[in-house]
């Protein structure tokens, strides 16, 4: 599946007024890709990320799925193809609402028109996917799991439509270190599927660094900059001016580069800054 946004802009309706939200945003996504798109508040990122989810349309400019112009999710004749996007909201939890796990899980496929085994293994395979076993679990009310264990249900139920391409909309928000590594491992894991995409709106560079191939910075509701990870954050200054800050350990290494280590500007990883302190000060790379 690919998504197409070609000079796409939106504006909400306020009082009967427009309200400019994005402006003349091209991007691609398809099978392979991990795109992250940051911005400060009020940038536009969530509202992009329902559009290409299909859960807005544009004001202008043209989306596309696979090439083919569509509408918004469930109009026209694209609308099966939507089901493709699964979009995970901010907070999922907060839209729990069956009585058991299990029953949360089936509902979209239900509504797909799965029953019966084909259904129950639908429910499985999606949790098993967020590491939450059916036996354990599905008999259980959402309710009483912790913040990080209803997360993964919720996503569990984006998961059990077997999307192609994965939007999530900060889906670490609020949660606890714990909650937050097993939400990213989920996402992870998807991604290293065959033929699946991820789109992720973080405010958390280093989410971002760890996790993204690609990264697009929002200002304003136009697209400021765009490019990998490395590029994106050896722009530091640039990064500021659009309200945004660079990873920690890219700070920490740009503040060493200031005060004259040759150190690399554009480190990402614990491991990358490791070796690199430890060939500049002498000590063997990749040991202590």
């Amino acid at each position: 599946m690919e998504i197409g946004l070609t000079e796409v802009s939106f504006a909400y309706q306020i009082g009967g007024r427009p309200l400019p939200v994005l402006a003349g945003i091209n991007l691609h996504v398809g099978p392979g890709d991990f795109l992250a798109i940051a911005g400060a508040g009020g940038s536009g990122k969530s509202t992009l990320a329902m559009l290409m989810a299909g859960l807005l349309e544009p004001a202008s400019g043209q989306v596309t799925l696979d090439g083919q112009p569509v509408r918004g999710r469930g109009k026209g004749k694209n609308a099966a193809a939507w089901q493709k996007v699964g979009m995970v909201f901010q907070q999922p939890e907060q839209q729990l609402f069956a009585e058991t796990v299990a029953e949360d899980v089936a509902f979209g496929p239900r509504n797909l028109g799965l029953d019966g085994e084909r259904l129950a293994a639908r429910v499985q395979k999606a949790l098993a996917a967020v590491g939450l076993d059916a036996e354990e679990y599905g008999g259980r009310s959402p309710f009483t799991l912790s913040g990080g264990q209803q997360r993964r249900v919720a996503i569990a139920g984006v998961l059990a439509l077997e999307p192609e391409v994965l939007v999530l909309d900060e889906p670490t928000a609020g949660l606890d270190p714990a909650g937050r590594e097993q939400v990213l491992e989920l996402i992870s894991a998807f991604y290293r599927r065959p033929g699946k995409a991820v789109v992720l709106v973080s405010h958390n560079m280093a989410e971002v660094a760890v996790l993204a191939r690609r990264v697009l910075i929002l200002h304003q509701g136009r697209v400021a900059l765009e490019g990998s990870p490395r590029e994106i954050f050896r722009r530091g200054e640039d990064l500021r001016s659009y309200g945004l800050i660079p990873p920690p350990l890219t700070r920490l290494m740009q503040a060493l580069r200031r005060r004259g280590a040759p150190l690399p500007p554009d480190v990402l990883t614990l491991a990358e800054a490791r070796d690199a302190i430890m060939a500049w000060i002498g000590g063997p790379a990749g040991g202590y």
